[in-house]
């Protein structure tokens, strides 16, 4: 399984640097079952996942083996689509679950 990290991800590790180790342990666990872990989104989110790193707290990522699956990479519409192995999990968010969702 291979992992890339989007740049607003990234920034969200560095604001909430304070649970930096739980956000890691998250990571590993997500990378291990990111189906199993991960709440299937909805909408203008489908095909990404939520995962809670703590009560109120959320990694929101998007499995490509499932998205090609499922179809829907063109709705998704990564830049990097075709150069993107299936086993690979994309980080793009992390933060309080309020802002996580007020993606504009």
């Amino acid at each position: 399984m291979k992992a890339k990290f989007e740049k607003a991800f990234l920034t969200g590790v560095r604001k909430h640097a304070g649970i930096k180790k739980q956000i890691e342990q998250k990571v590993r666990q997500i990378m291990e079952h990111p189906v199993e872990l991960g709440e299937p989104l909805k909408g203008n989110l489908r095909e990404f996942y939520s995962c809670p790193v703590k009560r109120n707290f959320i990694i929101i990522y998007l499995y490509c083996t499932a998205c090609r699956k499922k179809g829907d990479a063109e709705f998704v519409g990564c830049f990097d689509c075709l150069t993107t192995s299936d086993e690979t999990i994309k980080f793009v968010l992390l933060g309080p679950h309020d802002e996580a969702y007020n993606i504009k």
